[in-house]
């Protein structure tokens, strides 16, 4: 199946067809979890990079506000839980191995917890 892409602000979300979709995604190659790639809606630029396990995923698509697993802390986040820096979801595409995400969001104040825009900053 190509990637698909979900709409996830500006309406309400069916919470049976939201978990549906992710039963549907491949989180065996990743240790339970899939990629999370965070994209600006407006430029394109990309944000930063994080993992999702299911509830994340269905946190992300019901309220709207990007949630990740984070490894080190071993815990669910809402991303700007602390900082106030939110990521408001705007589209939500799945790649065609069903192993990665593509968050397109409005970020509000920075995605990167070392106060930067993106968190891809250090050019090589």
């Amino acid at each position: 199946m190509e990637g698909e892409v979900f709409k996830v602000s500006s309406h309400t979300v069916n919470l049976k067809e939201v978990e549906k979709l992710a039963d549907s995604l491949n989180y065996k190659h990743n240790g339970g979890f899939v990629v999370a790639v965070a994209q600006d809606v407006s430029t394109g630029e990309v944000l930063m990079v994080a993992f999702m396990n299911k509830e994340a995923f269905i946190r992300t698509l019901t309220t709207g506000l990007a949630h990740y697993w984070s490894l080190s802390r071993k815990k669910l986040w809402r991303k700007g839980e602390e900082s106030g820096h939110i990521q408001l979801v705007k589209e939500v595409y799945i790649d065609c191995d069903r192993d990665s995400v593509l968050l397109k969001v409005n970020q509000i104040g920075y995605a990167c917890h070392e106060g930067y825009k993106s968190c891809f900053h250090y050019k090589v």
